[in-house]
Order: structure tokens, then C-alpha cells, then sequence
């Protein structure tokens, strides 16, 4: 038997070589990167297109060089493993490069190229010049192709330099501050695209956004045209500090999954705050840190939280994949572009520059990756939203005074980097194209935690306007008020003094004029207060029509089975008894005991009788869902609560007992405990109370007796319901700040990578309800184990029938 090895095609190694470049700036920014893996502190590209015929682009750093052994042994081995095996360089870099094909980056961009190095620690130089075209002779394999190399015994390349570029007075300037004891030159001859101002501009952008912001301040970059000599210089990296919040978070990768995060508030004018909105901090959401008058004044604040603080991840997400996580850090920055009038009066904003801030987000803007300091594309570029923040924020459009829960930030106001390494980030692997990192569970993962860090912002910003927000409403109600009541009194003393002065000569009107004049004053000064307010009132109103948006969604489900009621009735009389009727039938013709010794997965009846189990199930689905669609229920009534609780443990009595839960109702039915309401109202608040607890259930571990109670007694004025479980209980995410439970899209539920799987709305919806009503209230009860809620309605006045 013959061994006989693989060959390959010089031009499939070229095209190999091509497909990791997508574009001309991608090759450059390839090349760059060499640069830095060579330990330069300098890298400088000069675009030499004063010949229109033939330009060339040069690429100068003053790194470690090559040597001869270097250039034959790792240039010149197309997929060297040099950089997977020496990760690092002589200077201690995490190298940027590892699957040894950058240098096809040289054919992507021109049709020859020629490098000139000096190694460290010498003045004997080398020269090796190629023509791409060579790969593509037919028939050659990639060992046929050769490139041409030359000793240099004494090479100079700040002289190479000058020699090359004579005129160009603004390169020289540099260049004569630079050390060059070693480095390299690339040439790049018949550049293949053309280079124009617009272009080499796009290029110089994306180099300043190629390194984090104060970062690498011994790499510096260069980029020069010859044909636009004043127009590009030094590259200097992306730094601004007029931002709203600038959050800084650490990942430890340690034991504990332990996250350091800074948050700088500044977004709001503090000496303002101190004085006219003093009055905001008597609010219970800002008595405790870090919403407190001292950390609001102090601006940056530290907090320490583990991976599995965040609703869900404790007890969903695959460990396996966090671990595979390792160290990260995420710099966010949020900068509103522009402040709207009618918020002018309701939040003390710092004033803010919307022509700097759009400019600078528009080329700054975007969360960017950056792998060992070197950015890692497309992310965050043009706009690029790989976080997905704009579908997140369509799904909660509402603004952070709006509501609480429902703040979600747009993607075009906002900058981030995330810095990684191949060493501590080494799952995350470049898609085969390097145009970004292959998306698979672990990155998944990571995604969602740094959604969930973005959530720590938007909480905040939602906790402190949205207190802000409510005592504006406070505030302008109470000035309304006493305006109107100022009004009606002037109202009066001027119907008296016009009654006494009937008899006078009216034609002798200054008095009268100057009355007149007082109360246009007046009443131009209400108009504006009426004007602000109504700006208020606007807020809320599109508020409650974005939750009128949502319910109709919801509600479409409903209108769906409403459409079929006739049809579902008729089949939920027929399921239960179709298969009796089967089994009735089928044994005329076959004996029940003559099949004893078959398998049950072969014997016919007991098929039958696992599908009569789910047709039961099936049929109390159909029962409850229907029994939602009564139009009584839709209708404001005399409710009697024991009576009501009777009949919503009838309904889910089949369920409950499938899922083997025991449900006690506690109280009477006697006529003090009626209330007037709709009875849809109390099914949306208990049915969600009811189907998280079986979720609570479901996700209890061992073997322990499923209970729900419910318990209800009339006190004075209102009637108290208490409904407790021992579930899980509160998931311990929330024992901090647990009214979170009743926010817009807050949900514990999520899946093995960290997608929020549940809707969020159960209790939103609820607590919307109970709002709804004069003198209804809700409020967690704490319970050693389980979970327990205490609701409360008026009761029905004794006028009432």
C-alpha cells in the first residue's frame, strides 16, 4: 500500500489567503497589526499616490525586523503556527495575529510588494520582493512559487525614508523624532484600489477607533498622503468626556463569578438638584444607596455583583458556558443627543452640545470589541447593532421617566468598548473571514451578560427620572391649584368693585384699563402653566397608549379563540367521550384480559387511555379559556369574593390536581366581603399570581407537599386577600429591591445561555389592575418559606346595589 501526500495549488493557497480580507482597509489594518506584534512603538502608513499611474502604499514601523532565518522560516510558511505557539513578543504584547496568513494582505492590496527590514542589534539589513502574479500560473503548486531575497549590508531606514520621500516636508517632521535602530518597510506596488481623499479619510476614522481609548500610548500610528499633505497626520484614539453615565465594569472569572462595576453619573446639573429639587429625595426610591442625596452628590459609585445576582442566571444558565467566559472588561458610555423643551423644567440637565455629541457618536458611536487591544471588526461599526439594542428598545419604547421597568436605551446614543484576550477569552474564535468572532453558545452567553450589565444603567437612570417625573407632577398640580384658587379670588374682588362702581362714569376707564391689563398678565401666566403641564400630561397619555398597544396584543390571542368559541365548544364536549366510545367499540371485537401479558406501549387500550388523559387536559384548557370570553365578565359588578374564589378553584381544579397541588381557600361568603369590579380584572391579577406559583413549583427541587392559599377578610373599609405558596418563593435576586417583581418586562425566566425566556408582563399586568382602583393596594408579605402576597379593594359602599 502507497502513502502519498496532499499537494496544494499555489493560486488555492492565494485565495485562501484573500477571503480573510473583505475590504482594501481590512488588509491595512492586517498589516498594522504587525506591526504591534513586532513590539514597534511607532507604525506609520504613507500613501504614495502622486503618480496616478502607479501608486504605492507604504507601511514603516520601527519594530524588532526580521532576520534572514526569520523571513524564510515564518514570513515565507504560509499558516505558521509561530504566533498560536509564541503568543507573546519580546516586549510582552499579546500578540494579535495567529493563523500566519496575514501577509496576503500584501496581494490584496497591489500587484507586487517588496520589504525592506533591519533586524535588532544590526546593520545588515534584508530585502524580499514577490509578484503576486506568480500564484497564478497554471498547474503551479505553492512550493513552485518563490520570492527573491537580498542581503542589505548596511541598511539605514530613516535614510531609506528620506531618500524615498524627498518633498514630503510633513512626513520628515515626524520621522526625525522617530529611533529607527530597527524596523521595516513595506512597499506596495500597482495599488489595486483607488485612493481617493474619501477613502483614505474612512481609513484614518476607522485607525482611530482601531486601539480602546487611552490605550497603547507606546504604539503610536501614523498616516500621511501624498497627495493630501496637510490633511491627515498622527491617529489619535477615540477620547470624549461630555457623557450623561460612563459605566465601567470587570469581570474576575473568579470562584465567586464576580463583576467590579464603577457607574459615574453625570447627567444632571447637582447644585440645581440640591436647591429646586431638593424635595425629590423624600421619595421612598431614593432613600437608600446608591440613590441617596450623598452618592447623587458624590457622582461615581462602586458596586460588587456576581453573574448570578442577574433575574434567571442562578438557575438556568448553563455553568459549562460561563466558565467559559473568562476575564472581560466593559467601558459604557450614554450621551443624549438632544433634550427635549418639555423636559427642561422636569429634570435639572446639565447643559449639553447636540452638534458635538451627534458628531462624535456618529463617529465614535457603537459598543466596539477589541481583542488584546486591537479592535475586533464589525462590531459597533456604522451603527452595526450586534447587541440587539434597538429590537429590545422597539419592545419598551417608553422614556426613563415614563415608568419603572420600562426604560430601555436606543442604540444610537450610546459608545462601549469590550476588551478581551486570546489568552483569557480563548472560546471566543475568529470567524474564518476575521471579520468578527464566530457566534456560538458561549458568545451567545456573553452577549446577554453584557445586556444585562446595560441593565444596571438603565435601571438607574429609570429609578432617579422617574422620581423626578412624579414630583414634577406634584409640583405643577399644586401650582395649578393655588393659581386657580388666586384666580377665583381676584375673580370676586373684581365683580365687587365693578358693583360699587356701577353709578360712575365708565367713559374715565384708566382703572379699568389697568385692571384689564393685570388680568391678561394673569392670565398669560396661567396659559404657561397650563402649557407645561399639558406637556406633562402628554408624557402619560403616550405612556398608556403604549401599554394600550401592548394589552391589545395580548388580547389578540383572546379575540383568536372568541372567533372559534363555536367550534371549540363543540369539540370540547366531544373530547372525553370519543375515546370511550373507541374503547367501547373495540372490545366487540378484542378482550381487554387477552391482552394482560402484551407490552403497554402495544396494547391498544392503554393508548386509549393516554389520550383520554390528555384530552381531559385539553378540555379544562378549552373550559377556562372560554369561560374568560363571558361577557359578564366584562362588565362592572357587585362581586362577592368567597363566591369568586369558589368558582377560580373550580376552573383550575383539573390542572392544580394533574400537578398534584392541594388549594385551601380560607373566609367566608357572607355580604361583607363583596367589592365592585370587574370579575376579568380579578382573573388577570390571580391567574398570573396562580400560574407563576406553578412555575415556583416546577422549579422546586425534592419531594415536598404543593400547597396555595388563599385567604380573604373584610377590615373596615376594604377587604385584604392574602395569597402565600411554598414554592421557591421571591427569587433571591430580588431580595434587595423587591418591588422589582412588578415592573415592566421583568422576568427571572431564562434559558442554558441567558435569553429572557419569560414575557415579564404577569405582574406588570397585575399591579396595572390593582392601580385602577380607588383604594386598592398591593404588597409582598415576608414569609420564611414560599411565597406570599397581600391585595386589597375598597368594599362596596353601602349605596351601592
Amino acid at each position: 500500500m502507497a502513502k502519498i501526500s496532499f499537494s496544494v495549488s499555489a493560486r488555492t493557497a492565494k485565495l485562501i489567503g484573500q477571503e480573510n480580507f473583505a475590504n482594501a482597509e481590512g488588509a491595512i489594518i492586517e498589516l498594522v497589526k504587525n506591526c504591534y506584534d513586532a513590539d514597534a512603538k511607532n507604525c506609520i502608513i504613507v500613501f504614495d499616490n502622486s503618480d496616478s499611474f502607479s501608486s504605492s502604499i507604504y507601511i514603516i514601523d520601527n519594530g524588532t525586523g526580521m532576520t534572514n532565518e526569520v523571513i524564510e522560516n515564518q514570513w515565507m510558511k504560509i499558516g505558521t503556527d509561530d504566533k498560536l505557539q509564541n503568543f507573546k513578543s519580546g516586549e510582552g504584547r499579546v500578540k494579535t495575529g495567529a493563523k500566519g496568513i496575514g501577509r496576503f494582505a500584501l496581494d490584496r492590496l497591489g500587484l507586487s510588494s517588496e520589504m525592506k527590514t533591519l533586524p535588532k542589534s544590526s546593520v545588515t539589513g534584508f530585502l524580499w520582493s514577490v509578484t503576486w502574479s506568480d500564484f497564478d500560473r497554471f498547474g503551479v503548486s505553492i512550493n513552485e512559487v518563490e520570492a527573491d531575497l537580498n542581503e542589505i549590508e548596511i541598511l539605514d531606514i530613516k535614510k531609506e525614508l528620506f531618500k524615498s520621500f524627498p518633498n514630503f516636508i510633513q512626513l520628515k517632521c515626524y520621522i526625525k523624532s522617530i529611533e529607527f535602530s530597527s524596523g521595516t518597510i513595506l512597499k506596495i506596488n500597482s495599488v489595486k484600489d483607488r485612493w481617493d481623499e474619501q477613502s483614505i479619510k474612512s481609513l484614518f476614522d476607522n485607525l482611530e477607533v482601531l486601539i480602546p481609548p487611552h490605550e497603547q500610548p507606546e504604539f503610536n500610528l501614523y498616516l500621511f498622503s501624498t497627495n493630501y499633505p496637510d490633511d491627515f497626520g498622527k491617529v489619535n484614539s477615540a477620547y470624549y468626556d461630555d457623557y450623561d453615565y460612563k459605566i465601567v465594569t470587570k469581570y474576575l472569572a473568579d470562584k465567586n463569578y464576580t463583576l467590579d462595576i464603577s457607574v459615574t453619573r453625570n447627567e444632571l446639573d447637582i447644585k440645581q438638584l440640591e436647591t429646586a429639587y431638593l424635595e425629590v429625595f423624600n421619595n421612598k426610591l431614593l432613600k437608600n444607596f446608591p440613590y441617596d442625596l450623598k452618592t447623587v452628590q458624590e457622582k461615581t459609585f462602586n458596586i460588587k455583583r456576581k453573574i448570578f445576582d442577574f433575574p434567571g442566571f442562578e438557575k438556568s444558565v448553563d455553568l459549562e458556558l460561563i466558565d467559559k467566559i473568562g476575564e472581560f472588561e466593559f467601558t459604557f458610555y450614554f450621551l443624549k443627543n438632544r433634550i427635549d423643551a418639555s423636559d427642561k423644567d422636569k429634570f435639572p440637565y446639565k447643559n449639553i452640545s447636540q452638534a458635538n455629541r451627534k458628531a462624535w457618536l456618529s463617529k465614535f458611536g457603537g459598543v466596539k470589541i477589541f481583542r488584546d487591544d486591537f479592535r475586533v471588526r464589525p462590531y459597533g461599526e456604522d451603527g452595526q447593532d450586534w447587541l440587539k439594542l434597538g429590537e429590545r428598545q422597539a419592545r419598551s419604547p417608553g422614556g426613563a421617566g415614563q415608568k419603572l421597568g420600562g426604560f430601555r436605551i436606543r442604540p444610537n446614543q450610546i459608545a462601549g468598548t469590550v476588551r478581551i484576550s486570546r489568552i483569557a477569552n480563548s472560546n471566543f474564535q475568529d470567524k474564518s473571514g476575521r471579520e468578527g468572532i464566530q457566534e456560538n453558545e458561549v458568545f451567545e452567553l456573553f452577549r446577554n451578560l453584557l445586556i444585562e450589565i446595560i441593565s444596571i444603567f438603565e435601571r438607574d437612570r429609570n429609578v432617579l427620572m422617574f422620581s423626578l417625573s412624579e414630583l414634577a407632577k406634584t409640583q405643577f398640580n399644586a401650582s395649578l391649584e393655588l393659581k386657580r384658587a388666586q384666580l377665583e379670588a381676584e375673580r370676586i374682588l373684581r365683580e365687587q368693585e365693578l358693583s360699587e362702581n356701577t353709578n360712575k362714569d365708565l367713559q374715565t376707564s384708566s382703572p379699568s384699563e389697568n385692571l384689564e391689563k393685570n388680568f391678561t398678565t394673569e392670565n398669560t401666566e396661567t396659559e404657561v402653566l397650563l402649557a407645561k403641564a399639558t406637556k406633562i400630561y402628554e408624557k402619560e397619555l403616550q405612556d398608556k397608549n403604549e401599554e394600550i398597544k401592548m394589552l391589545r396584543a395580548l388580547a389578540s390571542v383572546g379575540l383568536i379563540i372568541s372567533s372559534f368559541a363555536h367550534e371549540l365548544k363543540g369539540l370540547r364536549s366531544r373530547l372525553v367521550p370519543r375515546t370511550d366510545f373507541l374503547t367501547t367499540e373495540l372490545k366487540k371485537y378484542i378482550k381487554a384480559h387477552d391482552l394482560l401479558s402484551v407490552h403497554n406501549e402495544d396494547n391498544p387500550f392503554y393508548m386509549l387511555q393516554l389520550i383520554k388523559e390528555e384530552d381531559i387536559k385539553l378540555k379544562h384548557w378549552l373550559d377556562y379559556s372560554l369561560s374568560t370570553l363571558k361577557r359578564d365578565k366584562r362588565t362592572r359588578t357587585n362581586i362577592n369574593m368567597g363566591e369568586y374564589f369558589e368558582s377560580f378553584e373550580i376552573n383550575w381544579r383539573m390542572a392544580l390536581n394533574q400537578r398534584k397541588v392541594k388549594m385551601t381557600l380560607i373566609g367566608s361568603k357572607d355580604s361583607n366581603n363583596i367589592i365592585q369590579a370587574f370579575e376579568v380584572d380579578l382573573d388577570a391579577i390571580f391567574n398570573n399570581l396562580l400560574s407563576n406559583t406553578l412555575s415556583a413549583f416546577k422549579e422546586k427541587k425534592g419531594q415536598y407537599s404543593r400547597e396555595v392559599t388563599i385567604e380573604w377578610r373584610a377590615l373596615e373599609d376594604y377587604v385584604e386577600i392574602k395569597f402565600s405558596d411554598n414554592g421557591n418563593g421571591l427569587a433571591k435576586e430580588y431580595n434587595s429591591e423587591p418591588e422589582k417583581i412588578f415592573e415592566f418586562n421583568e422576568s427571572s425566566k431564562r434559558d442554558r445561555l441567558g435569553n429572557k425566556i419569560g414575557t415579564g408582563m404577569g405582574l406588570y399586568i397585575a399591579r396595572l389592575v390593582i392601580d385602577d382602583y380607588n383604594g386598592a393596594g398591593v404588597m409582598l408579605s415576608p414569609v420564611q418559606e414560599g411565597f406570599c402576597i397581600l391585595v386589597k379593594f375598597a368594599l362596596r359602599k353601602n349605596n351601592l346595589n
